[in-house]
């Protein structure tokens, strides 16, 4: 498989020499073409790293394994750029030999061989390679290490990359270390992807940021930094009713009802947008907030007539302030039913509200009109994605 990022003039005859080699070995070729764009703040090559492991991860399935070529020198690399951002046990424990990635796992067999033992057995057996110009650049740091500080160290101290593989190595046993410590703590204070806030502050402040990191990791989120998990405890520690939040690079971590969560920022994108639906040909409609309304039948929402529209809206454009449920007592404020399903405030903005013209029938999947309930499972199933 070849990612194409476009960031060469040459980047199309890059691919078109893996698909040759690919056809010559007789092997099926995949090509991805993606488009690297860097945001303020951002670097160009961890944002190209980034949308190429998306690529490849589209492609993995739980019998899938990938294959990289890293090796023992971008492994120097790799250490020495997590030395320079002072990184912890993670960064500096570099890149694993081994892990999960997508739905199969990563393997790195070249990690301990070097560059030059490399291009040693390329000459040897008449091999050819494509040298990315990129690659000389000084203004990447990665460069900067492998044309200017590797070949000074090595020429000092010629055991110099067996010696960081070996720290390396013992880096990566401590992280391991570490990481079951998390896994049984985070059994502890897990509640439905969720961390309980009191079995939290009940452990002492090493094994906390333990346990958030592994949460993190978990959650597929990038590891927060210091500085931000020492506001995640902060939070956790806050008054019941405090709606408080820290900022992350993918959305929020916020509280609830004694937990944290974290938010993406599509879970907090709002909408004001009416959507109308047309159920006979849409069995999942996607809303403008993301959120996915989907039904089926086998439910207790009576179906519309043929003579009804079906529309969507949101909390914003509703008058009536209370709503009579199916299996309740009377009418309750549709504030107070929100409240009692124990929905995140972050939430309720993006709930949506079904409408049969001008009625409201059901919200999301949680409340149905009580005149418009089917009885013995004769009508339609509602389902709410908050995410997709």
């Amino acid at each position: 498989m070849h990612v194409n990022h476009g960031l060469q003039e040459q980047a199309n005859s890059w691919q078109l020499s893996c698909q040759q080699q690919a056809e010559a070995l007789g092997l099926p070729f995949v090509a991805e073409m993606v488009d690297v764009e860097v945001k303020a703040r951002s670097s160009l090559e961890a944002v190209a790293r980034e949308k190429r492991y998306q690529a490849l991860a589209k492609h993995m399935d739980a019998h899938s394994c990938l294959l990289t070529g890293h090796h023992a020198d971008d492994q120097f690399e790799t250490f020495m750029l997590a030395l320079k951002r002072g990184s912890g046990l993670q960064g500096l424990a570099a890149m694993p030999q081994i892990r999960n990635f997508a739905a199969g796992c990563l393997l790195r067999p070249l990690l301990l061989v070097t560059r030059a033992e490399l291009e040693g057995y390329a000459r040897q057996q008449q091999l050819s390679w494509i040298e990315d110009p990129s690659n000389q650049s000084l203004e990447f740091d990665r460069n900067f290490l492998r044309h200017k500080v590797l070949p000074e160290l090595t020429q000092r101290w010629p055991q110099w990359l067996a010696s960081t593989q070996r720290s390396v190595q013992l880096l990566q046993e401590s992280v391991d270390l570490l990481e079951e410590l998390a896994e049984s703590d985070y059994q502890k204070l897990e509640r439905e992807q969720t961390l309980c806030c009191e079995s939290l502050l009940l452990l002492s402040p090493k094994r906390q940021r333990n346990v958030l990191r592994y949460w993190f990791k978990r959650m597929n989120w990038a590891y927060p930094s210091q500085a931000q998990l020492a506001q995640i405890i902060t939070q956790a520690s806050a008054q019941q009713d405090a709606k408080v939040a820290v900022t992350l690079s993918e959305g929020e971590c916020r509280r609830f009802q004694a937990c944290l969560y974290l938010v993406r920022e599509v879970e907090l994108l709002e909408s004001n947008l009416v959507t109308n639906w047309e159920l006979a040909s849409t069995p999942i409609l996607t809303l403008d907030n993301g959120s996915q309304l989907a039904w089926q039948n086998g439910g207790k929402l009576l179906p519309p007539s043929s003579s009804q529209q079906v529309s969507v809206k949101f909390r914003t454009h509703l008058e009536q302030k209370e709503f009579k449920a199916f299996g309740r007592l009377g009418s309750r404020s549709i504030k107070k039913l929100l409240q009692e399903c124990k929905l995140p405030p972050w939430q309720r903005n993006r709930l949506p509200f079904v409408f049969y013209d001008e009625v409201l029938v059901a919200i999301a999947d949680i409340y149905i009109q009580q005149d418009y309930a089917c009885p013995n499972n004769k009508g339609i199933a509602l389902n709410w994605l908050p995410t997709c």
